[in-house]
């Protein structure tokens, strides 16, 4: 796979797993994380990734307070993300 196709499967990994925790009304997501997909759906569909600029601005309190498993997990993917298209995209 090459590093794009990766990257939209990643992206596509990110939205689903969003989605999941935006339609469980047992978890908290203030929000902010119908925000965010809204931000992500974006960046896959303009390919804002290959941008240099390009990062993604995840919600405040996500990694920082009595996050769920399943946010935590969340930021990991979005971190692996980060870090790929930093190594594949950006030679760094």
């Amino acid at each position: 796979m090459n590093p794009e196709d990766h990257i939209q499967h990643m992206l596509q990994a990110i939205i689903e797993n969003t989605q999941s925790i935006i339609n469980d009304s047992h978890k908290q997501s203030f929000g902010s994380l119908e925000y965010f997909l809204g931000h992500i759906l974006e960046y896959r569909d303009e390919k804002q990734y290959l941008t240099d600029e390009w990062h993604i601005r995840t919600p405040r309190w996500l990694g920082e307070y009595g996050n769920t498993p399943e946010e935590e997990a969340l930021l990991s993917d979005i971190y692996r993300l980060q870090t790929y298209i930093a190594e594949k995209l950006k030679g760094g």
